[in-house]
């Protein structure tokens, strides 16, 4: 009775195990066939990160107004948008997505209630924040332009991110349209401009590396501070060197209002400009030609709507030419 006792026990133990091996092979199996699974679309962004996705992503969060137009552009909604006026998109359009902050003030608490697949973000001002907005099990996609030619890097992109290449194609070849369009119409005799960066406290000259100045250059104008050294952190844009800038004779300037109450700056900027003997001598200051550019299309990245700003700069630099 003892061995056959003994014999029951045996057959058990070896149940067991046979059972404990077969459960860890399968668990090795399921565990092999995760780690295999193909990414079904691989994305190079603009900080030259590649980014992978196992799924086609459906929620998408836009913490720009560039990101956010392109992506209507291409015929896709977004659940969490910037807490800041949606150029460019229908109103209508934006009423079933979420206000999330901005660039500079990211509200994660918002981001993860939209529950994302995707967050569209700056290459420039959140390329810290990547770890964050990961930890939310959303892969993030980074974008910005310093160009025209960005804009088009930044479409191209956005279309692989929603399965629409040949509508982001389109898209681009209307881009370069705008660009023939504005040679054409520049005026023959190149305009001599400055482009300033007006934000609460400070004031910037914008490089022909920023993208204000990539337009300034392909409507007709002179940037007369191509041979500024960039800030350090700041490097599209340079301090003003006066005494350069008189000597240089600027027939025209601009103002781009960054941040802070614009008519403020504006009146500030302004009144320094008639005031100031140095600037007064310039012919922009004696013309009176100064000009401030729209926020919307000059402050930050327009996206799709480069071809408003490089019209408008074109005409403005046209007027000059009268």
């Amino acid at each position: 009775m003892k061995k056959a006792y003994l014999g029951v026990i045996f057959i058990a133990v070896l149940f067991l195990t046979a059972c404990g091996a077969n459960g860890d092979a399968t668990k090795e199996s399921t565990d092999k066939k995760q780690s295999d699974k193909k990414a079904v679309l691989t994305i190079k962004d603009m900080a030259g990160r590649t980014v992978e996705f196992e799924e086609k992503p459906k929620r998408i969060v836009a913490l720009t107004n560039s990101d956010m137009n392109i992506l209507y552009a291409l015929g896709t909604t977004v659940v969490g948008r910037q807490t800041q006026d949606a150029s460019g998109v229908e109103a209508d359009a934006l009423k079933k997505a979420a206000e999330v902050g901005n660039t500079h003030d990211l509200n994660l608490e918002k981001i993860a209630a939209t529950n994302p697949d995707a967050i569209v973000a700056s290459s420039e001002q959140n390329l810290k924040d990547v770890p964050a907005l990961e930890s939310l099990g959303a892969k993030v996609i980074l974008t910005g332009a310093n160009s025209i030619s960005d804009i088009k890097k930044q479409t191209k992109i956005l279309g692989e991110l929603v399965w629409q290449p040949k509508k982001a194609e389109k898209l681009n070849a209307e881009i370069t349209q705008n660009e023939k369009n504005a040679e054409q119409k520049a005026p023959q005799n190149k305009v001599r401009s400055l482009l300033v960066l007006g934000a609460p406290g400070s004031n910037y000259a914008a490089l022909p590396t920023s993208l204000s100045g990539d337009v300034l250059e392909k409507a007709g104008g002179i940037n007369v501070a191509k041979d500024f050294k960039g800030v350090e952190n700041f490097p599209q844009y340079a301090a003003l060197n006066v005494e350069k800038i008189v000597a240089a004779d600027p027939e025209i300037i601009f103002l781009m209002i960054h941040g802070g109450d614009e008519k403020e700056t504006e009146a500030a900027f302004k009144k320094e400009m008639k005031q100031n003997q140095a600037w007064n001598s310039t012919s922009a200051v004696k013309n009176d030609h100064i000009v401030v550019l729209p926020a919307d299309l000059f402050g930050t990245n327009p996206g799709l709507r480069i071809d408003e700003a490089l019209a408008l700069m074109t005409d403005k630099l046209n007027q000059v030419r009268k």
